[in-house]
This record gives structure tokens, sequence and C-alpha cells, in this order.
């Protein structure tokens, strides 16, 4: 039998989560117990890695390509020369770097791609040149979710146009290509450049972790935000509209700035409900 919520706490939480403020259906159980939407033909979903087609993310600003053993020592040299300047700073709230030599930096790579499975490392280009890089993490596609991380961008890429579109290429290849139902980021709590660049992307902050795990012989808490597929139909459209060449003048500065983190549906939803309440 369907019900819709008869509780208005449980009402507010689903409502933060779909476009429509409208009590989504839910199934109530014989014995009074509540459970989630039905998720009719559902499948696993494929690997990032199952398509060679897609193992270059090709953007108008940026290339993504995967980062492993195969990459050429080129590629590897201008991503280790990239964090030399900010390396005392850069890795502070990673559980990795710096590295000491750039073989050292290679093991890492090799060991990352050992962990294919759950980690693919991608190295972010701009001009041929290697500025950064990022990850598709803790992929499960039985359940269609998937994280962003591992979120290297050296001085060159920082608060630039391909920094966000490498961003937008993962969610692309995710939600589009892939299917997935939900994209993930995580971040020590105390980072707060890491919290900021999530909820400007979109990402909907959805809790801490007290205690989550420990990075370089100290405790850490981790904060969590997420995308899902309902939300990604207009965030892809601002991030469309955002990255048009005709919103950046001749130096390459926005003229109108990134509107995603206002436009999610959740955050809207949850600006409401808020408001119900005063």
């Amino acid at each position: 039998m369907t019900h819709f919520y008869p509780d208005p706490f449980l009402h507010s939480i689903r409502s933060n989560m779909t476009e429509d403020v409208t009590p989504t259906p839910i199934i109530i159980t014989s014995i009074d117990q509540l459970l989630g939407d039905i998720v009719e033909n559902w499948t696993p979903r494929l690997h990032p890695l199952a398509n060679p087609q897609y193992h270059i993310l090709q953007g108008q600003y940026c290339r993504l390509e995967l980062l492993n053993s195969k990459t050429n020592n080129k590629t590897i040299q201008q991503l280790y020369d990239a964090f030399k300047p900010t390396e005392k700073t850069h890795f502070t709230y990673l559980s990795y770097g710096p590295f000491k030599t750039i073989d050292e930096f290679k093991e890492f790579i090799s060991l990352k791609e050992l962990s294919s499975s759950d980690t693919i490392l991608y190295s972010i280009l701009v001009n041929d040149t290697a500025v950064g890089f990022i990850a598709l993490a803790s992929v499960n596609p039985e359940y269609g979710t998937i994280e962003i991380g591992h979120v290297n961008f050296s001085v060159q890429l920082l608060r630039t146009r391909s920094a966000t579109e490498a961003n937008y290429l993962l969610l692309h290849y995710a939600f589009d290509i892939l299917g997935y139902r939900r994209v993930e980021w995580s971040c020590n709590a105390l980072n707060a450049k890491s919290r900021r660049a999530a909820l400007r992307l979109g990402f909907q902050y959805e809790g801490t972790w007290i205690k989550s795990d420990l990075s370089k012989g100290r405790s850490r808490d981790k904060s969590w935000f997420s995308i899902v597929d309902d939300e990604w139909v207009q965030l892809k459209q601002e991030f469309q509209r955002w990255l048009n060449p005709e919103n950046f003048d001749n130096n390459g500065q926005q003229l109108i700035k990134l509107n995603a983190a206002q436009i999610n549906p959740r955050s809207n939803k949850k600006k409401r409900i808020t408001s119900s309440r005063i």
C-alpha cells in the first residue's frame, strides 16, 4: 500500500531530496515500517574503466587523461614540478605527499593503479601541459555511487575555468555516460578550501563523521557532500552556461559567476523549509 509521509520531520528530509515539494509516495509495510522509493529496472552500472573510449575526457579548456604506469614521463615530470613551489602547504590535508622524489610520486601512482577498481586517477592537461590531477574514487557500480576525490590543482590551475571544467567532465561522465545515481565529495573537515569548492560546484553538505580516520598521525573528521541524479539536470545547464566562451572576457575572467550552489534543487528546498519554520 502506498501512503504519503505521516511524519513532518520525515517529509522535510525527503523533500530536500526531490525537486517537487509534494510529498513523495513511499511504501509502508504491513507492520508499519517505512521504505524508500522503488527503483525500477535498475541494473549495476559500468565501471569507469570499462570503455576505453572514455579513458580520455576532452573539454573546451582542459583534457583529462588516465594517470597510471603507462603515462609518459613528460606528463609525470610536469605534475611533479607543478606542486614543488607549494608542496609545504598543498598536501597538508591529504594522506599522502609531499613527494620527496619523482620516483616516490611514481610509486604513489602505481599504488593507486593497483586499486583501480576503487580509484581512477586522471591527469589534467591545459594546452598539453599537465597542471594537476583528480580522481574518480569509491566506485560502486552495484549501487551507482562514486566520488570525486584526490583533487590536486597546482597554482597554474587554481581558480581557472579549466579547474571548474575538470570537475564538470567527471560529473558529466558519471551521470550522463555511466548513469550513476550519486556523486560524492569528501574532505578533511578542517579543509575550508575544499569545503568551499564543493559548495560552489553545487554539492550539498550532508554531515561530518567525527574521528572518521587518521591522516599523518592526526585524527581526522571527514565532511561529506553529494549531488544526486535528479539534481544534475539543472546543475548541468548551469555548468554549460558558465563554461560558455561568451561568459569570459579577453583575459579569461568570468562575466557571470557560477550559481550551482543556489540552483541545486536541494539547496532551494532547504531555504523554503527553514523560512517556513521562522
